[in-house]
């Protein structure tokens, strides 16, 4: 019986090992894979001096994650890269700049000011560094989107107050009371968002920031505030003219005026915002707008994944369909766990549908990126506890 028992142990023992040994070899395959990764993009934009890294739509994908930190530290470190800007609210990276400048900020202000999409373990530790580069290095961090998230809380403790000093005479409580409505969503059959309050909304929001505008006193990040929300506002409305993307690249163009004229960022958004061109898109992505301007200086990294798992801001974890043979994930063979394909690679396999976009679509995708990764099977996000 206890030779049966030794050899039961041993044999487990053998089996941990074994399984030890499979897990190490598969953590250093990874390493080499994102390694190469990770050189051949910073390798093909090192020179340029805006680098937009892109991501699936449903901003819920772990490796992608990862291996976009990764690139962003080594275009920081190697290349002189001195800037990141988020797809995220403006407002509260204002306030935390504030924060910086005054000593008093923290990382949980990072957390929020970056929000839920990215709010995830893997990208803890990756943070906090980021965090300690704009504390001690002067690393500048800042977001571009015109919308407020539920973390946006500087952005709830300002704007209303705000918004209601610059409003015309009589409107001030109604127009602080119209813009809390909104930012708590605190909305009832009383008061729904309905067409006049979507009216309200804007014309508080307009007002306030074209009063700002013709006060030069103010100050300018408060009047970036100010006419970033009041595009928001405006497009809460049916027939809006700003889009979205539009306004991104308002709110890029201050961050740019406040470099020095030859500072390099990376803008951290979904591969649908990097595209360089519009295709079918329903309207110009911002990169469209920035290669206008910046011309070759701008490069553009687009993101996919074959198959896996995704989870958006802490919600449940959902499968990520396989690709279908003729896509462009499909084709990116390899043994390993991601592919980079480079502009001559997309030229070569020519117009193939893929999900870059979200839903597939054929393009020929060497007019929208400098080069594609492809992760072979993404992983769903470990979102840190809610704060």
């Amino acid at each position: 019986m206890r030779r049966i028992h030794r050899r039961a142990r041993g044999l487990l023992i053998a089996c941990l090992t074994s399984s030890a040994l499979l897990q190490g070899a598969a953590v250093r395959a990874q390493e080499s894979a994102d390694s190469s990764i990770v050189d051949g993009v910073v390798k093909a934009v090192c020179r340029k001096q805006i680098v937009l890294l892109g991501e699936l739509p449903s901003h819920g994908e772990a490796r992608a994650f990862e291996l976009k930190s990764k690139i962003a530290d080594r275009l920081m470190a190697q290349c002189g890269f001195t800037a990141i800007l988020f797809e995220a609210p403006i407002y509260d990276f204002i306030g935390l700049e504030r924060a910086l400048k005054g000593r008093t900020a923290a990382p949980e202000q990072l957390d929020k000011a970056i929000g839920r999409f990215w709010w995830t373990r893997e990208l803890s530790s990756w943070r906090r560094t980021l965090f300690d580069a704009a504390a001690r290095k002067g690393l500048m961090l800042g977001g571009i989107d015109d919308q407020v998230s539920v973390t946006s809380d500087y952005a709830r403790a300002t704007l209303p107050a705000m918004i209601a000093a610059a409003s015309p005479t009589g409107a001030p409580t109604e127009c602080q009371q119209t813009v809390s409505r909104h930012l708590g969503w605190t909305y009832d059959e009383r008061t729904p968002f309905d067409g006049p309050e979507q009216r309200r909304l804007s014309q508080c929001a307009r007002h306030a920031a074209d009063a700002a505008a013709r006060v030069e006193s103010l100050d300018a990040a408060d009047r970036a505030m100010l006419e970033s929300f009041a595009r928001y506002a405006a497009r809460q409305q049916p027939g809006a003219t700003t889009g979205r993307d539009e306004s991104m690249y308002r709110n890029l163009l201050w961050y740019l005026d406040r470099l020095p004229k030859d500072g390099r960022v990376v803008i951290w958004t979904a591969t649908v915002h990097a595209a360089l061109r519009q295709g079918s898109l329903p309207e110009p992505p911002m990169a469209v707008r920035l290669a206008e301007r910046w011309r070759d200086r701008v490069a553009a990294i687009g993101f996919t994944a074959n198959a896996g798992f995704t989870s958006r801001a802490g919600r449940p974890a959902s499968p990520i369909p396989d690709a279908p043979a003729d896509s462009l994930e499909a084709a990116a063979k390899s043994p390993s766990p991601s592919v980079l394909l480079d502009t001559g690679k997309l030229r070569a396999l020519g117009p193939l549908p893929s999900r870059l976009f979200g839903r597939f679509t054929t393009e020929t995708w060497a007019d929208y990126f400098d080069a594609v990764v492809v992760v072979r099977q993404e992983a769903a996000p470990t979102f840190d506890p809610w704060k």
